[in-house]
């Protein structure tokens, strides 16, 4: 028995109704994902029918639609002349099609003379392309790397080829695909020379950019463009791949100005490595709409060189590692300790239960030690991502009243907690706002001595960027520190409550954890100030209100 398959999909879809609405965002959604397949099956007069539509109606579609349909493609985005049409799109979209593409290299370096200057930009950030693509990318360098000092023709957005490039590509790669299975390995190998990646000249140290209004760098000036422009500053940085840390992504978010946020640039060795962005944003004098980021990137100085270098990942690797295995063992004791302390078996003498309650503590105090070790590994490597929330500044204050009472009655310290009113919440997870405060106030606790009292108070900076602060006054034993020496302290004492990697190691990681979610934690005039960003409400006239 003979079993016939035809696919039609492709046709189908072509047949449906839907030109409006959300009918028409379906439809178009729907023909990217067939034509992203690159079936054999498909007649190449559909296929171009079908790129014709995706052209068609592709400004019908919102953007946000456009980019969320292509990032779903990752890995799936087969077809030359959909990535060529896709490249075309605004940077958000042809970003995530270059990165989503799985092309061969000859389908590759048959496209690039055709894709807009921004896409081979992105195309060049990748690290997986073939010598024949690098070829072809050396072709177009002269006019990618050249640098205009009109940047209105930079800001130009390149459209998406007519149909009939589009109809001309799917025709040339049907038929390199056919000559491709008349020649065998040997030879196309052959033909495929290897050439070195273009080297740009000497190291360049600042490079002055533009980034519209999504975060994706627009235009830059002493450097060339095609190496850098579509790196985007809106996210963090993923595996090996350019971008920001995220303290850098955080700022972003917020419309925050950027100081010395890390960004990775990948590529040609006179850009790529590591730099650091100062830029601010800017908005259009007559709305007042948010337009972009401009600023400089500069290479780092010795000083700001991270503990762990970029290149001893695996060293970074290994403590995760071990800090994994220090804690299974840590939770089978805490377990153990659990059930001889509560009685959960059967009753215990008060002797062993008082034994058990002192192991549990030192292992719940160990176990707290691991985490922060594991915290301060992530943020030096990159690779902790703080999680976006909001958090109300009256639930904080409770939150961290009930979780401190225990330590500060044990030794006799008063702890007030007040704030303005009216006070904005917090721009971060619920669970982060009161890990970094609650490590910050036990830690500076310890230091206090019996019958110090130590006064908090929230308060809002407010403005286009609100900000919060928090003011922590120091105890007397602490007052006395310079900021070098209070955060580069070891222990304070040795009582069971005290830190267990030093006051310094608990304060860099709450300034780590700070900086990461777009603040920063400060010593001053005998005090501690964190700054964290506020929600930015748009509310008008809380100025005056909130002083």
């Amino acid at each position: 028995m003979l079993n016939l398959r035809f696919d039609d999909r492709l046709e189908t879809t072509l047949r449906q109704a839907g030109d409006d609405g959300i009918g028409l965002s379906a439809k178009w959604q729907q023909l990217v994902d067939i034509l992203a397949q690159n079936s054999s099956d498909f007649d190449p007069a559909a296929v171009a029918s079908g790129l014709q539509n995706v052209e068609q109606f592709m400004d019908m579609v919102p953007a946000t639609v456009r980019e969320q349909c292509v990032r779903a493609l990752s890995g799936r985005l087969r077809s030359a002349p959909l990535l060529l049409l896709l490249s075309g799109d605004v940077p958000a979209v042809a970003a995530a099609a270059v990165s989503a593409a799985r092309l061969n290299d000859h389908e590759w370096a048959d496209i690039v003379p055709h894709m807009p200057t921004r896409a081979r930009g992105f195309l060049r950030n990748r690290v997986d392309i073939g010598p024949m693509t690098l070829r072809a990318l050396r072709s177009c360098s002269s006019a990618d790397f050249a640098l205009s000092l009109d940047r209105s023709v930079t800001e130009t957005a390149v459209r998406a080829p007519q149909v009939v490039q589009i109809r001309d590509i799917v025709e040339r790669i049907e038929k390199l695909r056919i000559e491709r299975e008349r020649h065998d390995a040997a030879e196309i190998q052959a033909g495929a020379s290897v050439e070195p990646v273009v080297s740009l000249g000497k190291p360049i140290d600042e490079i002055g950019f533009e980034t519209d209004e999504y975060g994706t760098i627009s235009s830059v000036e002493g450097a060339p463009a095609g190496a850098i422009v579509g790196v985007d500053i809106a996210e963090p940085a993923f595996d090996q791949g350019p971008g920001p840390d995220a303290y850098g992504a955080a700022a972003f978010r917020q419309k925050m100005p950027l100081e010395n946020a890390r960004l990775r640039l990948c590529g040609a060795p006179a850009i790529a490595g590591d730099w650091r962005i100062n830029a601010a944003p800017f908005f259009e004098p007559a709305s007042g709409r948010f337009k972009g980021y401009r600023g400089i990137l500069r290479r780092p100085n010795i000083a700001e060189v991270a503990h762990i270098p970029e290149g001893d990942t695996h060293d970074a690797e290994n403590i995760q590692q071990l800090l994994h295995e220090l804690r299974t063992p840590l939770g089978a004791i805490i377990g153990f300790s659990e059930i001889i302390e509560q009685q959960l078996f059967g009753p215990v003498i008060e002797e062993y239960r008082t034994i058990a309650a002192s192991i549990l503590h030192d292992a719940r105090r160990l176990l707290s030690g691991l985490d922060d070790l594991s915290t301060a590994a992530k943020i030096e490597t990159g690779t902790y991502v703080t999680e976006v929330g909001l958090t109300d500044c009256d639930w904080l204050s409770l939150r961290l009243a009930d979780r401190l009472r225990e330590l500060s009655d044990a030794l006799h310290v008063t702890l007030n907690l007040v704030h303005a009113h009216p006070v904005r919440p917090f721009a971060l997870d619920n669970q982060l706002a009161e890990r970094l405060f609650s490590r910050l106030l036990s830690a500076v606790i310890i230091g206090c001595e019996p019958g110090e009292v130590l006064d908090g108070r929230f308060r809002t900076e407010p403005g286009l960027n609100a900000v919060n602060r928090f003011v922590l006054s120091l105890p007397k034993k602490l007052g006395d520190m310079d900021e070098d020496a209070l955060f580069g302290s070891g222990p304070l004492d040795d009582s069971h409550d005290a830190p267990l990697l030093g006051l310094g190691f608990s304060l860099r990681l709450v300034r780590s954890l700070a900086r990461n979610a777009g603040g920063d934690l400060r010593c001053y005039n005998q005090a501690l100030i964190v700054s964290l960003p506020a929600v930015n409400d748009g509310r008008a006239g809380l100025m005056d209100e909130e002083r």
